[in-house]
């Protein structure tokens, strides 16, 4: 009974949990075809979606592939397609580059060769705009690079156009020029053949000329080389001549020589008198001398007195200097300049002497080496110079120590005195310092030989010396005297302030203003 009970508590159970697992199972199986049902319905919403995206991939793949081949690119993926387009753009910047330089040179070529008016300038500037708007835009497809690149085109179009237009003209304007340089080149080749044909006749009638010319020239030439032989002949005829005139010289020159020697030796005869004084007026300091203008004589001629019984001419104590101011044709006025002594004035038959000049016939003088006139250590030779010519002398050779000047003139045996300076007789009064180089030092040197030998040539030239003391005592020279000149300017202020009063200070106004209170006092 109790095995019977436990069996039926068993079987209950058991019906229990197979009813349990059979609504499980039942409710486990409704979800599951739910799920499915729905997955089911959910998968084939998407395998429309997948066919759908994949017909809009194809159509897409074929749309990229047609503007693919309507742009052109080679490459079907996207990234090289884009650096292929990148890269064509940049080809294309450069060429219309090259387009705007073309069109530019062709406008050139055009506007050189006689383009005128402003149309294909106009055309020139819209190519030139159309290609910057290109190479410029920023958001550069392919709809707008089309619509730049026939803008571009009608603008090149109008370009040719134009140029076309101008060709044509300019064709015309050369046809036109052709034929009219045609018609000149046709006078000019007539003229051509008519001047060959003179040309021909005038060779034929040179060559005729020609040959009468070669026949003159033979028998010129035969007279030349009788010519040649006397001149050969004469030649030698003028050769002997000149040595003979060269041995008759040097015979004349010692001749000279030993006479100027000998007059030398002389005490009381060294000179002849130029003329005499025939008038004596002490009241004007004038004087008349027998020397005319005839004889060459002209005003500011300085002249030397000397006592009309002087054993000899010029001695060492002249009686004064005058200075002609007048020159007549009978007899010439003269300012007494200088007289040595007051005890000895000069009187009527006194002898006039000049050292640089002589009657008819002016003094010749030759400056030997550094003339040193006021005695200052300085070459004063320019002075001298002036002094000479104007006693109416000449300077005919001058041999100026080095930095004084160059050498100039020519010694010669009508030179009638050479002057020297000896610093022994002359000493200068203060010393002039002088730097010394290698290259002053070469040159002393040179100029020491270059004097000896032409005291050497002077002497020989029988040309007479004369120390520069003396010379100046025969021109009046004096130092204590100033040199009468002409300024060269004048301060006209800077004298005004010099000799102006000067200021009077307050002392010497009240002192004033006193003294005359005390005049107007009573």
């Amino acid at each position: 009974m109790a095995a019977s009970s436990n069996e039926s508590q068993g079987l209950k159970i058991a019906v229990a949990v197979f009813v349990t697992l059979t609504v499980i199972l039942a409710v486990t199986s409704y979800f599951l075809y739910s799920s499915y049902a729905r997955s089911e319905g959910l998968l084939a919403s998407e395998a429309d979606k997948a066919n759908k995206a994949r017909q809009d991939a194809d159509t897409a793949l074929s749309n990229l592939d047609d503007i693919r081949k309507a742009v052109g690119t080679r490459a079907t993926e996207y990234e090289p397609a884009k650096a292929e387009i990148a890269a064509h753009l940049k080809k294309v910047d450069e060429r219309l580059a090259g387009v705007v330089n073309s069109v530019n040179a062709a406008a050139a070529r055009a506007q050189a060769a006689g383009a005128r008016g402003t149309e294909l300038e106009e055309a020139v500037q819209k190519a030139r705009l159309a290609v910057e708007s290109f190479r410029k835009e920023p958001n550069k497809n392919y709809i707008s690079g089309l619509d730049r690149m026939v803008e571009l085109m009608e603008n090149l179009a109008l370009v040719d156009a134009e140029l076309a237009a101008h060709q044509d003209a300019l064709k015309m304007n050369l046809e036109s020029a052709t034929s009219v340089a045609q018609q000149k080149i046709d006078v000019q080749a007539k003229s051509a053949e008519e001047a060959k044909a003179d040309l021909e006749s005038e060779h034929s009638k040179h060559e005729q000329e020609r040959q009468i010319l070669l026949t003159k020239v033979d028998q010129l030439t035969t007279d030349l080389d009788q010519a040649r032989t006397e001149i050969a002949n004469l030649t030698t005829q003028l050769r002997q001549v000149k040595d003979e005139d060269a041995t008759r010289i040097a015979q004349l020159t010692g001749i000279i020589r030993e006479i100027r020697d000998q007059a030398e030796r002389k005490e009381n005869i060294l000179d002849r008198p130029d003329g005499k004084i025939t008038y004596v007026d002490f009241g004007s300091n004038t004087v008349h001398v027998n020397i005319t203008r005839s004889q060459g004589a002209r005003p500011q001629m300085k002249m030397t007195i000397f006592d009309a019984d002087a054993p000899g001419i010029p001695t060492e104590r002249p009686k004064g200097n005058i200075v002609l101011t007048q020159v007549g044709d009978q007899y010439s006025v003269a300012r007494i300049e200088r007289t040595a002594s007051p005890i000895e004035p000069m009187r009527i038959g006194d002898i006039v002497y000049s050292p640089t000049w002589s009657p008819n016939e002016p003094m010749k003088f030759a400056l030997l080496g550094k003339i040193d006139v006021n005695r200052d250590g300085r070459d004063d030779r320019d002075d001298l110079k002036r002094m000479i010519e104007s006693a109416g002398g000449i300077v005919e050779y001058d041999l100026p120590p080095p930095n004084s000047g160059k050498e100039s003139g020519k010694l010669s045996a009508l030179i009638s005195w050479y002057v020297t300076d000896d610093p022994k007789e002359r000493p200068p009064l203060r010393d002039a310092f002088e730097s010394k180089s290698d290259s002053s030092v070469a040159e002393e040197a040179l100029f020491q030989q270059r004097y000896g030998e032409m005291v050497k040539e002077a002497r020989l030239l029988g040309i007479r010396p004369m120390g520069l003391g003396r010379l100046l005592a025969y021109l009046g020279y004096d130092m204590t005297v100033p040199i009468v000149g002409q300024p060269e300017g004048v301060n006209a202020p800077a004298l005004r302030r010099l000799t102006e009063p000067k200021p009077k200070t307050e002392d010497q106004k009240a002192q004033e203003a006193a003294e005359r209170d005390l005049d107007k006092a009573p």
